[in-house]
């Protein structure tokens, strides 16, 4: 299995993350991974065999060859299928409402095949990159769709939404809605309005998500001797709140997650 990282070009990089392909060959074992979620969308394109998303006592399913993925509030088991030729597309937090033009709340807790999106426009783009034999070429093709997609926002709402991720980055997702919008000298009703337009999901989603994500890259099991004050010190004011939160994003309890994943770090080679 073959990770490589590729900075977008250009304004794309203000809004797309480095694009993250992943190549394996049939020789190669399967892998399961565990999707956590993240405050930003997600679009994958296969242009080798697709993964399978598995289900608990059911057969898997077959992923759609190229999909977009909203804010979601749960975990999902995945697995290679043989080849592996897929590239993941990871936007910032406002990144896709430059590229998508619906409200992103629609497609939340969502895989939304993109050939519903854009029909032909997509299958070409699939069988472009299908064709291409390098991974510089298929960066070319992935950046041409969305340059060509490219439809900024108002000012003002640009400004709002990036003052409040900031906000809560910097709080590291300890804020509550109430308080984020009178730092930002706008409504609650509004600011609601367009966490959910712009990102996908409410304030008070999206300041869960970003304080969980704040809290798993900060979990380093050996290095954590008291879970309770560890919880506390992320905004928790009891343990099985805490639990509970981290169960529902990754379908594990702390202690479980600590011994699957003893030297777990975000930072890792992985998408």
């Amino acid at each position: 299995m073959t990770f490589q990282f590729i900075e977008p070009s250009g304004f794309l990089k203000h809004y797309i993350r480095p694009y993250c392909f992943m190549e394996s060959d049939m020789n190669e074992p399967d892998l399961v991974e565990r999707v956590i979620p993240t405050e930003g969308i997600q679009i994958m394109f296969h242009y080798k065999t697709p993964f399978v998303v598995l289900h608990p006592n059911q057969p898997g399913t077959s992923q759609s060859r190229s999909f977009i993925s909203g804010l979601s509030d749960s975990f999902s088991d995945v697995s290679t299928n043989g080849t592996t030729g897929v590239v993941f597309i990871n936007f910032y937090p406002i990144g896709a409402s430059f590229f998508f033009n619906f409200p992103l709340s629609e497609i939340e807790n969502k895989n939304v095949d993109l050939s519903d999106l854009f029909k032909s426009e997509i299958q070409d783009v699939e069988e472009q990159l299908f064709l291409k034999n390098s991974i510089h070429e298929r960066v070319q093709v992935i950046e041409q769709f969305f340059v060509k997609r490219f439809n900024p926002i108002g000012n003002h709402d640009q400004i709002l939404i990036r003052k409040g991720i900031e906000v809560i980055k910097h709080h590291k997702g300890i804020v509550s809605a109430k308080s984020l919008s009178e730092s930002l000298y706008t409504t609650p009703k509004t600011l609601e309005r367009k966490f959910s337009q712009y990102i996908g999901k409410s304030t008070k989603q999206v300041i869960k998500l970003i304080r969980f994500q704040d809290l798993l890259s900060d979990f380093k099991p050996s290095k954590i001797s008291n879970l309770s004050e560890f919880a506390l010190q992320k905004g928790y004011f009891d343990q099985s709140h805490f639990i509970h939160d981290f169960k529902s994003y990754t379908g594990y309890t702390p202690k479980e997650f600590a011994q699957k994943y003893p030297d777990y770090s975000k930072d890792g080679e992985t998408c």
